[in-house]
């Protein structure tokens, strides 16, 4: 394991000698908001993994040029047209140029579509997370335009195992779309959660989870989901995900286990205090 800035192409191109690398799977990312920083650590950042990646590719005899495979994760876009924040456009914008580079230097991309993953340690900021975090603290949660926004849910670990299988059998300059037939608007996911913590937690004072909820806004604006199709991932990558509901029941055990362990450091670090 090496931690290394993927904007820094001559750091890249020395850790693709070293390593010697048979796939590269590229999905680096940045958080920050600002437009410099999002042109450096997106679009940079795809262009110094792609050129290192052709540099080496050309020094590689047959047999490992045939098996050679870039890899990377595009993000699908909504079927109705909807503003993107800077990190969303940014990356759309890597992705492109990902696409075009490699197929005009005749590489081995191969490129996986996916929506919405989900999964334990995902960014606080998404949908998912913030929803987790407020429902196990029991703290309202608001959803925005009315719940009505749809989006492509995948397990983390479904993804995971579509890009592993992409890199081991798909052909070069290759997409494929990688779902779980989970398109689902975001009021019928938060429903779902507090369901399951219905089933496994109940309330001490017999409340639903669901009184949680606080739906805000109007769902006219809200946007849909992207109408994707993973059958050729499945035809031809042999790939097998666990499905939508294996990964929301992983979650939210593994949810509701670190906030018990978060409980007990708090309870231990209160009694030592009161013992001090």
């Amino acid at each position: 394991r090496l931690e290394a800035d993927v904007t820094d192409r001559a750091m890249i191109r020395a850790i693709m000698r070293e390593f010697a690398p048979e796939v590269v799977i590229h999905l680096a990312a940045t958080s920050d908001d600002d437009p410099e920083a999002m042109v450096d650590a997106e679009i940079g950042g795809a262009f110094g993994v792609l050129e290192a990646s052709r540099q080496y590719y050309e020094r590689l005899d047959d047999e490992k040029r045939d098996r050679f495979r870039i890899v990377h994760a595009e993000r699908a876009e909504s079927d109705v047209p909807e503003k993107l924040t800077r990190p969303q456009a940014a990356r759309g914008a890597a992705a492109a140029l990902l696409d075009r580079w490699a197929r005009a230097n005749d590489l081995p991309l191969v490129t996986c579509v996916a929506g919405e993953a989900f999964g334990p340690w995902q960014p606080q900021s998404s949908f998912m997370a913030r929803l987790m975090s407020s429902l196990v603290n029991q703290r309202p949660f608001h959803l925005e335009m009315g719940g009505e926004t749809v989006r492509d849910w995948l397990p983390i670990r479904d993804m995971a195992s579509g890009l592993l299988r992409a890199a081991e059998v798909a052909p070069a300059q290759s997409r494929f779309d990688l779902s779980v037939g989970a398109e689902r608007r975001d009021i019928d996911i938060a429903e779902s959660v507090c369901a399951l913590l219905d089933e496994r937690t109940p309330m001490a004072d017999g409340e639903l989870w669901s009184s949680l909820l606080i739906v805000e806004g109007d769902g006219l604006v809200a946007s849909g989901g992207p109408m994707m199709d993973s059958h050729e991932a499945e035809r031809e990558l042999g790939w097998r995900p666990g499905g939508f509901h294996t990964g929301l029941d992983r979650l939210l055990t593994w949810a509701l286990a670190s906030h018990a362990a978060s409980q007990a450091r708090r309870t231990a670090q209160t009694e030592r205090l009161a013992a001090e």
